[in-house]
């Protein structure tokens, strides 16, 4: 089964214009495909529509998926405001996205920031037609605060392309990954603006949704990874799974942290056994 892709642009003001990579079965139609059900990807704090090429190219021969580059990341342009790339401000930006594109029923797959980012979409219910969610190595609702200096580091950790890919070699990823494959999610990572870099570890990942992840009532799977120092499993368990009621938690036995790039196979057959689940047989 094959797919094809298009994309689209949305503004969201004359600064802020986000791109879409819409992949959809290659028997649909441009007009039609977004009628059925849409997976919506999220992507992580460094990361772009680009992080999710493999998993996309499992998923899209069945279903119709929307790929989104966050503001000041990927081929999205963001706000010269050190302040305008909240939580809130990306969970804004998807609900937008979602009207603009005409998606009438949809499940939201973020990893990491992203995941964040779609606990708080499904917790405010702003968003008409949401199914599901699929939580990839998740940012809990909870509040994270670093130290000073700890998050002075994390500001600064994809400067230059020596620091980015200590990261993801060292820090992000838990199995070894090609050089290719590296230089790409480098690429992504040095791409992202200034003040997109700065606020996840700034104030982004302090942001506490607790209360609206309470609110969570869609069904929910979560994926943890084995290898994970960045979101280990005990601490997805205890602040993910046991704030979001209607969930269950999948392993990927050799990944860390980047698990769309790390173990795609198993993600996308972890995520296809889901939404079999969710909408029946396809």
């Amino acid at each position: 089964m094959t797919f094809q892709t298009t994309f689209r642009v949305v503004e969201v003001q004359p600064d802020v214009k986000l791109r879409a990579e819409i992949s959809f079965p290659a028997e649909a139609t441009p007009e039609d495909a977004l009628t059925d059900t849409t997976l919506v990807l999220l992507h992580f704090w460094g990361g772009s529509s680009s992080t999710w090429a493999q998993v996309r190219s499992l998923l899209a021969p069945k279903y119709p998926v929307v790929a989104l580059d966050f503001r000041g990341w990927g081929q999205s342009t963001g706000p010269d405001d050190e302040s305008a790339y909240s939580i809130a401000h990306l969970a804004d930006d998807v609900e937008l996205v979602i009207r603009a594109l005409g998606l009438r029923s949809f499940v939201l797959m973020g990893h990491s920031m992203g995941a964040k980012v779609a606990q708080l979409v499904a917790g405010r219910k702003h968003a008409d037609g949401l199914l599901g969610l699929v939580l990839v190595s998740p940012a809990p609702p909870s509040p994270l605060e670093l130290p000073p200096e700890m998050r002075e580091q994390q500001v600064h950790a994809y400067d230059t392309p020596e620091s980015a890919e200590f990261v993801t070699r060292n820090v992000l990823t838990a199995s070894p990954l090609q050089q290719g494959t590296v230089d790409r999610v480098v690429t992504d990572m040095l791409k992202g603006n200034n003040h997109a870099k700065a606020a996840w570890p700034a104030y982004g990942m302090g942001s506490d949704i607790v209360a609206e992840a309470k609110r969570v009532d869609v069904p929910t799977l979560v994926v943890g990874a084995e290898g994970d120092v960045v979101e280990p499993v005990a601490r997805i368990e205890r602040e993910v799974r046991g704030v979001i009621s209607h969930s269950e938690l999948v392993i990927a036995p050799d990944s860390g942290h980047l698990v769309p790039v790390e173990a795609p196979e198993e993600l996308g057959k972890a995520t296809s056994k889901f939404l079999k689940g969710l909408l029946g047989h396809r």
